[in-house]
């Protein structure tokens, strides 16, 4: 079983040390249990804005840094995506580390209209392999993509396990989300995590969360309120996915 957490914040546009204080105290109190892996959603401690330039920062930043402090307190792995500036190119990065070192990156390869006026997209995806599975981290806009979620099967082994979204999805789509998510993991015979946040961003666009955990039958198995901040806390027996792979073989048809 892999116990994981979701934060579904309230991220506020132009305070990054002010998020990243709220989220040390709102975790340190609501994180009572052992978990292995930590999610934050899209622009975790930022937010988009039309300043979202003036929010990038390198790898050693102090989102990064935070990162650290939390996979170290927590003991388990952490994700979050922010803006990365690297060779003054500007990316939506998704990071994922452990204690120690960082054991996956993801630029966001589709992005949402508006903003390849300040980023530049990705190109490659990227499996993590840990807590004894595979993982593939994707954000945002790309589950509306089903190529780009694509589980591919090499001499018996599956490219992953379990996908992962971060998210920015504002209220008007939050339907969507879920739906989308749902999907993939059915067809990629997947679990599917989704982190998704509240609140309002730089944009004054109103976000109504939809963070979910959905099993490889498209089935969600818990999922936070709609309104308010909330840290998703749930076991997944990711040792299931075997046995449905086993019993029902569709990936014999995949391309």
């Amino acid at each position: 079983m892999i116990t994981v957490g979701l934060v579904q914040a309230d991220i506020k546009a132009h305070n990054k040390a002010g998020n990243l204080a709220h989220y040390e105290e709102w975790l340190t109190e609501a994180i009572q249990e052992p978990i292995h892996l930590l999610v934050f959603p899209e622009m975790f401690h930022c937010g988009f804005s039309p300043d979202i330039r003036q929010e990038a920062e390198p790898h050693n930043g102090n989102g990064i840094y935070f990162l650290y402090m939390m996979a170290y307190k927590f003991q388990c792995d952490v994700v979050a995506t922010l803006p990365i500036l690297y060779n003054n190119i500007l990316y939506n990065r998704l990071v994922w580390l452990s204690r120690d070192r960082i054991l996956g990156a993801y630029d966001k390869h589709h992005l949402f209209m508006g903003e390849e006026e300040f980023f530049t997209a990705g190109t490659e995806k990227t499996i993590v392999n840990t807590l004894g599975y595979k993982f593939l981290p994707l954000i945002c806009f790309d589950v509306r993509f089903p190529e780009w979620s694509r589980n591919r099967v090499n001499g018996g082994r599956f490219d992953y396990d379990c996908l992962l979204y971060t998210a920015n999805f504002p209220q008007p789509r939050e339907s969507e989300l879920l739906t989308l998510a749902r999907a993939r993991a059915i067809e990629n015979q997947s679990y599917a995590l989704v982190v998704n946040r509240v609140g309002t961003d730089g944009y004054q666009r109103r976000y109504a969360g939809g963070t979910a955990i959905i099993n490889p039958h498209g089935e969600i198995e818990a999922q936070t309120s709609s309104d308010k901040e909330e840290i998703l806390i749930h076991s997944c027996d990711f040792d299931s996915i075997k046995a449905l792979r086993e019993s029902f073989p569709i990936s014999k048809f995949w391309q």
